[in-house]
């Protein structure tokens, strides 16, 4: 007589969390960092988990907010019974990989000159895009031509008060789609002006929002892990982590280094 294997009873994925309530900040687990690489096997390693614990039968009680996260399981009788919102498989039936990013903020400099900083002179950035606030327009007046989407959402985030009149330069993110508006005379601080051509010195890496708006755990997995993605282009770039605390990291490049732009989103 011969025995069949019991299909009935699949044994379940183990789970990173105890119990059947689950919260965490995710907001200081990069504080420890050093390097960009070292954040994004940190990123990597809180998305496997997330990951893990979906397997599991978790799932979000509510959306991510601050890196706030609230999870939920089936009880220990109803996962022994089968019961409750235990679905480990397919990863993603259903499920959106990433929640929509915002898009991107247009970030505004305008420093008063500084003793032993470089004041930023539009009309000999021969490299970089400028714009003229006209007080009835902002139009390009210089330099490479802008692409007409970044152009447009540069003037649609940019209320009629708040450009002084003048000339503004734009410098893209050295990885991804942001932009700067950097005021004609404006003392330096974040940027550096190699060939003509106006560039960022510092950037930002937000991990306490990375996940804003994640419904479900597969999609805050997919927010870290992008933001892993992120950390490594930057590293790639030249980029050297300079500080994280709570929750932000700052990036700083060398003057040199050529700005990747909007190719890494």
């Amino acid at each position: 007589m011969s025995s069949s294997p019991d299909t009935a009873s699949t044994p379940r994925p183990r789970s990173p969390w105890t119990g059947s309530q689950h919260q965490a900040r995710h907001r200081w687990q990069l504080d420890g960092a050093t390097t960009l690489p070292e954040a994004a096997r940190i990123l990597l390693a809180l998305a496997a988990e997330l990951t893990a614990a979906h397997r599991a039968g978790w799932w979000l009680v509510e959306p991510m907010r601050g890196g706030h996260l609230v999870a939920a399981r089936a009880s220990r009788r109803q996962r022994a019974q089968g019961s409750g919102r235990h679905d480990p498989a397919p990863l993603t039936r259903g499920i959106t990989a990433r929640p929509p990013a915002p898009p991107w903020r247009l970030r505004l400099v305008d420093e008063p000159a500084t003793p032993g900083f470089e004041a930023y002179d539009a009309t000999a950035a021969h490299a970089t895009p400028v714009l003229e606030q006209t007080g009835r327009s902002l139009h390009q007046v210089s330099g490479p031509l802008l692409e007409p989407d970044v152009l447009s959402h540069v003037v649609r985030q940019v209320g009629p008060t708040d450009l002084r009149h003048g000339l503004w330069g734009v410098a893209p993110a050295r990885v991804g789609p942001g932009h700067d508006l950097v005021a004609h005379g404006s003392a330096l601080r974040l940027h550096a002006v190699r060939d003509g051509a106006l560039v960022r010195t510092c950037e930002a890496l937000t991990f306490q929002h990375a996940a804003d708006g994640a419904e479900n755990l597969v999609q805050a997995a997919a927010s870290y892990e992008h933001l892993a993605g992120t950390a490594a282009k930057m590293a790639a770039a030249g980029g050297r982590l300079v500080s994280a605390d709570d929750g932000l990291l700052q990036v700083a490049y060398p003057a040199d280094a050529p700005p990747l732009g909007a190719q890494h989103r």
